[in-house]
């Protein structure tokens, strides 16, 4: 892939969409091309991340393998997709096991790479938190009220 093809690819994700060009540029740079088989692992549910992925052509599944012996489909992604956001930020356990179903570019972002460029450019380290701090709070309602429903069944059941 040519650095103008990454550049796109990249803004074309929404983490990365506030960056400015030369941040994207840098980005682009320092990512590294990953390629997987039909059936090839990326990674392993519960292994330490160390950055995050963008599909550039395939699709990725995910499947969790904690509940039993038998892999759980929990989705599958295609081109443009970022996997790993939060390893960007923080080290995190894979929360999924991620397998290519079909032949599959993806461009890896180290954690550290990302960092750099968020220190380069303090207006996308804001735009980003603020990104992130809305993102929680939409997670947090979202729990409350689903916490909201279960409390209100448990005193159905109980009556």
């Amino acid at each position: 892939m040519s650095i103008e093809k990454d550049i796109a690819l990249l803004r074309a994700v929404a983490t990365f969409d506030m960056l400015a060009d030369d941040a994207l540029h840098t980005l682009a740079a320092v990512a590294a091309e990953r390629t997987l088989a039909a059936g090839e692992t990326l990674f392993h549910q519960g292994e330490a991340s160390d950055g995050a992925y963008v599909v550039a052509s395939g699709r990725i599944r995910f499947s969790d393998e904690t509940k039993s012996r038998a892999k759980r489909l929990l989705k599958e992604v295609g081109p443009g997709a970022l996997i790993g956001e939060t390893a960007l930020m923080v080290e995190t356990p894979r929360p999924a096991t991620a397998v290519a179903s079909e032949p599959t570019v993806l461009k890896f972002i180290a954690r550290a790479a990302f960092l750099r460029v968020l220190e380069r450019h303090p207006e996308a380290a804001t735009k980003l938190r603020r990104t992130i701090a809305k993102r929680l709070d939409d997670t947090i309602r979202a729990l409350d009220s689903v916490r909201l429903k279960l409390e209100d069944q448990r005193q159905r059941r109980r009556r």
